[in-house]
């Protein structure tokens, strides 16, 4: 049923169970390169680890390596916008939220990072949200998300609806009123 869709959106973790088999890996793999959008929230980055689907890191950009540091403690940080020019974050003001700021992505896919956050732990700046192309089909991926706490930001609602848009091909932005 994946083609009655413009987006598939993941917030799926493997730990109690395996992921979906090769039959839908294979299915998620040619909707996304045939041109459609995938958008990934929070522990989605351990969807699939590398042993189960490798091919999953590039697909995601970046993945959960249990060999980092997961993140720092939950509390409040402050979400900056990396780059303002961007569709998804043209205009977007930083802001915070309380979540788990993490630090445990790792992968090569080429990626261009939106919004970012600095660690309180060790002071480096680590990618919140960022966006790929993979074959014809566009990818958001942002790691915010780990309770209902984490919602409550005004900007974490905004950044997830406008990068779900821009994977679906709609502009992030709403249309001036006439």
């Amino acid at each position: 049923k994946l083609k009655l869709w413009d987006v598939v959106i993941i917030h799926f973790m493997d730990w109690e169970v395996p992921g979906p088999g090769p039959a839908a890996r294979e299915n998620l793999k040619r909707f996304v390169s045939a041109g459609k959008g995938m958008a990934l929230t929070h522990f989605a980055c351990g969807a699939w680890d590398n042993n189960e689907w490798p091919e999953f890191r590039t697909l995601a950009g970046r993945a959960w390596d249990p060999k980092l540091r997961g993140h720092d403690p939950h509390g409040t940080f402050r979400v900056d916008i990396a780059d303002p020019d961007h569709p998804i974050t043209r205009g977007m003001q930083p802001f915070e939220t309380l979540d788990e700021l993490y630090t445990c992505l790792a992968g090569d896919a080429p990626i261009h990072v939106v919004a970012k956050a600095t660690s309180k732990v060790d002071k480096l700046d680590y990618p919140i949200a960022f966006v790929l192309n993979y074959g014809q089909g566009r990818v958001f991926h942002c790691v915010l998300g780990h309770d209902a706490r984490a919602y409550v930001s005004p900007g974490v609602g905004e950044l997830l609806r406008r990068g779900i848009a821009w994977t679906a091909g709609v502009s992030p932005l709403p249309t001036p009123a006439k």
